[in-house]
Formats: structure tokens, sequence, C-alpha cells
């Protein structure tokens, strides 16, 4: 990804969210999950993705991917307010109720441990996944960005 300041400047278009996890996802079946906590994971059955959006049963977010097996790239972030747009393709927009603090990415198998974000609080979370076009960054890049609901 190169430089790194430069690669989240960029990103992010200046704007700066309270944590981000910058990591590689090992996926198959064209898919990986959004979850909290470590598991037991909730019932993925209900959130899997069809076509090119995302799926989600208010307990995890099934994300799409064009290759049927192999590594993907996630940018992972936290934000205090309505986070910019990301780059790419819009996915989708969910929520997610998230008790223990973390998000983590699990794929298909679930044996690979994949990236974790901490959250500073519990609770319902919007959000919103990009895809970068293969053009721009190979292997696929996805941009998950989370923003605590008001309640």
């Amino acid at each position: 990804m190169g430089n790194g300041a430069e690669f989240e400047r960029d990103l992010f278009q200046g704007d700066v969210p309270t944590d981000v996890v910058f990591d590689s996802l090992w996926v198959t079946y064209s898919e990986f999950w959004l979850a909290p906590a470590a598991g037991p994971y909730p019932d993925v059955t209900t959130a899997i993705p069809v076509g090119d959006a995302i799926a989600a049963n208010g307990e995890v977010v099934g994300v799409p991917t064009k290759n049927s097996a192999g590594d993907v790239r996630v940018a992972l972030s936290v934000w205090p307010a309505t986070p910019p747009d990301g780059h790419g393709t819009l996915l989708g927009s969910a929520t997610i109720v998230v008790e223990g603090r973390e998000l983590h990415l699990i794929n298909v198998e679930g044996r690979e441990p994949g990236p974790v974000l901490v959250l500073d609080d519990d609770g319902t979370y919007e959000v919103r996944v990009w895809r970068s076009e293969p053009a721009e960054v190979t292997p696929e890049f996805f941009d998950i960005r989370v923003r605590q609901n008001s309640n």
C-alpha cells in the first residue's frame, strides 16, 4: 500500500477516523463477514450476500467479493461522526449490534483470524462498505467504515 500516512490521507480524504485497522483476509466462496466478538459467531446464513450488495441481519454483515478464493485487503475504520464517502463501488449500508466492543472480519471457514477493530462502546453501529475496482488496486480492496448510531 506504499507510504502508510499518504495512503491513509488519500483514503480518508483528510478526515480522521477514531481508529483504523489495515490488514488482509483470505476469502473463499466469494464472501466474508463482519461480526461482533470472537465467537461463537451469530447465524450467518441469513446474511449471505447475493450479487454485488452486502447482506445483513442485525448481527452480522455479509460482504461479496469478486474473487472466489484469495486474499483481499481491508481498511476497517470507526468514526465519531458520519464518515466521508469511500472510494470505489458502494456495496451498501447496514446496522449491526455490537456487544463486547469488538468487530471481527471472518472468512467462510472461520479458520483464520481476521482483522479486529476494538470500539469504544457496545451498541448499534452503522456499517458502510465500498469495494475498489481491480484497476485501482490489486488484490481487491474493501473500505469498511462504521460509526455508532446515536440513540
